[in-house]
């Protein structure tokens, strides 16, 4: 094999630095050094279906291929970046992550750790069922709320709702009294 042949086969893959990532299109596009100071631009980034990060591009690593062996129709996978890894895995365990710390792990037990600095929203046209189980530390079918719960609709538990009680609070009386007991409860 001759070295040109040599050089071309070396060339197809390579690892590439990232600069200027473009999350805007319909594909994602990074400018990538695949040799010191050989740059190309708009390079697609290729991510996995039902999967999409936009990596912090300070020190984002991504391996390169060239299409056919031709250097000027390159593809980026996957993307990394070891300075913003998240890490510390236990075999069998899957996690999601950001470059602030935030991340939802799939542990190896089969729990789901969510840990954020900042909220956690839900939204769905229908409904959101949270269903507990008997375990071995919580009685069955406890959802447990640390922290302030605040609700924009009826809170109802198996006998009525809160407003029904609110209502009863406020009708009720008692033997020898001129009218409902006070304050009232909104």
């Amino acid at each position: 094999m001759d070295k040109e042949v040599a050089d071309a086969i070396r060339g197809m893959i390579r690892i590439a630095v990232l600069k200027n990532v473009d999350d805007e299109g319909e594909m994602q596009t990074a400018n990538v050094e695949v040799a010191d100071g050989v740059w190309r631009d708009k390079v697609e980034v290729m991510q996995p279906y039902g999967f999409a990060s936009h990596v912090p591009s300070d020190g984002a690593l991504a391996m390169v291929f060239a299409v056919g062996g031709d250097q000027g129709d390159l593809r980026a996978v996957p993307i990394a970046n070891p300075s913003k890894r998240m890490g510390k895995l236990g075999a069998g365990e899957v996690g999601v992550y950001n470059e602030h710390g935030d991340k939802a792990v799939l542990t190896a037990d089969g729990n789901l750790d969510v840990n954020t600095g900042a909220e956690v929203n839900v939204k769905t046209k229908k409904s959101a069922t949270i269903e507990a189980e008997e375990s071995v530390s919580i009685p069955a079918e406890t959802c447990k709320v640390t922290g302030n719960f605040e609700c924009t609709g009826e809170v109802r538990d198996h006998t009525g709702t809160m407003q029904t009680m609110r209502d009863q609070y406020n009708d009720h009386g008692h033997p020898d009294a001129a009218a409902p007991p006070g304050p009232l409860q909104d």
